[in-house]
């Protein structure tokens, strides 16, 4: 009896850590590596609401693609996606930097450098969302959705390097 008891709570605890380590896994990647269908899922490794999701299937557009999408009226209209102001999209939040204010439109932020920034990062995200792309979390809309990324960032919620690892996130979900 006592063999059998030490050997269902030793394979209970193997069981919980590996699940323990199988979803940290899931987080990061790094650049067309993504583990999860949004920004927020490679940032938190939580992929609990994407059950269709892995590396594999995800296929995001990044900043260049974007930026050549929203000159094109045609195209915007084909990815349902508009050339915005940016209060339109993060309401009273400023752009990260302050080198651009809100009634700047969304493709004015997207550089063709390939040095991702954050404002670029957040509108990526945004706009990959929007386009439906990927699929919102708890079915927020595109605009929730990035906002609380921005606050997120903003509130170093992922660490000092809370931009950085926005970043990284937003780059693992597209390739160039």
């Amino acid at each position: 009896m006592n063999s059998r008891r030490q050997f269902i709570t030793k394979a209970a605890a193997g069981g919980v850590v590996a699940a323990i380590a199988s979803k940290t896994a899931w987080a990061g990647g790094g650049r067309g590596h993504a583990t999860g269908c949004s920004v927020s899922g490679n940032l938190s490794g939580n992929l609990s609401n994407n059950h269709d999701c892995n590396s594999s299937n995800i296929k995001g557009l990044g900043p260049s693609d974007w930026k050549n999408i929203l000159k094109s009226r045609r195209e915007r209209e084909s990815y349902g996606v508009s050339n915005s102001k940016w209060k339109q999209v993060f309401g009273e939040r400023s752009p990260v930097g302050g080198s651009k204010d809100g009634s700047n439109r969304l493709k004015s932020f997207l550089n063709s450098d390939g040095m991702l920034t954050t404002n670029e990062a957040l509108i990526v995200a945004y706009l990959n969302v929007k386009s439906g792309i990927y699929p919102p979390p708890n079915g927020q809309s595109a605009e929730a959705y990035v906002q609380g990324l921005y606050d997120d960032v903003n509130y170093g919620v992922y660490g000092v390097n809370s931009e950085q690892r926005l970043i990284e996130a937003v780059e693992a979900t597209y390739s160039n």
